[in-house]
C-alpha cells in the first residue's frame, strides 16, 4: 500500500547534525534525504532539542543555530523539502512532490522566560511547542522532577494562552502529570503527545496512563508512538510487534482517531529489531493492514490525525482567558 503518506511527529534528527558537522544527506543518522526520499514520508516534524543548559549552553542561543541549520537545509534541497507553515501547504507539498518539513521546538527553556520569544519563534516558523524536556523550566515540570509535583507556572499560563493565539501545537510529551493536567484544563485547542507511549503496556514514566490517553482523546488531539525500546516494552527485546502494541491499546481504549507515529529518531540510541529508520515505516502500515485494519484506518494513524489536529489548531485561532 505505497500510496499511504507517513507524517512522524518528531525527530532529533538536527540536533544530531548539529553535533556531527554533518548534513541532511548523511545516511549514518536514522534520518537522511535519500531514506526520506526512498519511504513515502510526506511530512517529517524536526524538532529543535535545546536540551540542559548545563551541557548546551543558553537555550535560546542553541534552539537559534538549530533554526538556522533547519533553513539551511530548505536552502539547499528545495527541490524536495517544503516548509509547513499553514495547513494549505501540506496539500502544496504534496501535489508537488514534495515532503514537507515541520519545524517544532522541544523544550520550552527556549523561551528563557520571555513570552515575546513564543511569538518569534512562531514568525521563524515554529508551528509546535514540547513545553518541557525531562527537567524543570519556566513553563512546569519534566517528568523527572519527582518530588516537587509542580504543574503550570504563571508564566507556563501564558504560554499556553499565547500558543491558543497564535494556533500553535502544545506539545506534553515529557511534561509532568500535574504539568499536563493543568494543559488540559487551559488549553481551548487540541493538544499532541508527540512521542509518547502507553504505560499500561510499558511502565514507564515518560509514557500515559489511561486517564491521560482519554483526555488527550477528549481534546481532539492525538499520540505519536514513540519508538524507544525502553517506552515500548519492560523486556530487553524489543520487535515492530511492541509498536503495534502500542497502536492497538490506544486505538481500542479511545480509537483510532488518536494516535499516530512520533518515531524520536535520532534521538535515541536504540530501535526495536526490523526498525532503523522511515524506510521501515511501511512495515508497521503493512503489518496492520494484515490485521485488518481498513485503509481508511491505517491512512488516520499514518497521517490523518495529525492532518485534523494542525487543520483545528491553525484555523481555529484565538484563545480565552
Amino acid at each position: 500500500m505505497g500510496n499511504i503518506r507517513i507524517i512522524d511527529c518528531h525527530c532529533d534528527t538536527l540536533s544530531n547534525i548539529l553535533k556531527k558537522k554533518s548534513n541532511i544527506e548523511d545516511d549514518t543518522n536514522n534520518i537522511c534525504l535519500k531514506k526520506l526520499i526512498d519511504s513515502n514520508v510526506g511530512v517529517q516534524v524536526f524538532a529543535a532539542w535545546v536540551g540542559p543548559k548545563r551541557i548546551h549552553g543558553p537555550a535560546l542561543q542553541r534552539g537559534l543555530n538549530i533554526i538556522d541549520l533547519y533553513y539551511n537545509i530548505l536552502n539547499s534541497n528545495k527541490y524536495i523539502l517544503y516548509p509547513i507553515l499553514t495547513f494549505d501547504d501540506i496539500a502544496y507539498a504534496w501535489k508537488g512532490k514534495k515532503i514537507g518539513t515541520f519545524l517544532a521546538v522541544e523544550g520550552g527553556d527556549i523561551l528563557e522566560g520571555q513570552i515575546s520569544n513564543i511569538r518569534i519563534l512562531y514568525r521563524l516558523g515554529v508551528r509546535m511547542l514540547t513545553l518541557t524536556w525531562n527537567d524543570r523550566n519556566e513553563i512546569a515540570d519534566g517528568v523527572m522532577e519527582r518530588y516537587s509535583k509542580s504543574g503550570l507556572s504563571q508564566f507556563g499560563r501564558e504560554v499556553i494562552y499565547q500558543m491558543n493565539l497564535l494556533g500553535m501545537i502544545v506539545d506534553v510529551s515529557h511534561i509532568s502529570e500535574t504539568g499536563f493536567w493543568d494543559v488540559i484544563e487551559l488549553s481551548n485547542h487540541p493538544i499532541v503527545a508527540s512521542h509518547s507511549n502507553a504505560k499500561h503496556i510499558c511502565n514507564n514514566i515518560r509514557n500515559l496512563d489511561d486517564k491521560q490517553i482519554k483526555a488527550i482523546a477528549q481534546k481532539s488531539g492525538m499520540i505519536g508512538i514513540n519508538f524507544y525500546p525502553r517506552f515500548l516494552s519492560n523486556d530487553n527485546h524489543t520487535t515492530i510487534d511492541d509498536i503495534i502494541r502500542h497502536i492497538e491499546y490506544i486505538a481500542q481504549l479511545v480509537g483510532v482517531d488518536y494516535v499516530g507515529f512520533g518515531s524520536d529518531f535520532d534521538g535515541i540510541e536504540m530501535l526495536p529489531d526490523g526498525i532503523n529508520g522511515p524506510e521501515n515505516f511501511y512495515n508497521v502500515i503493512n503489518m496492520l493492514l494484515r490485521l485488518n485494519y481498513k485503509e481508511e484506518d491505517v491512512n488516520k494513524i499514518a497521517n490523518g490525525n495529525f492532518l485534523r489536529v494542525f487543520k483545528q489548531v491553525t484555523e481555529n485561532k484565538g484563545a480565552k482567558k
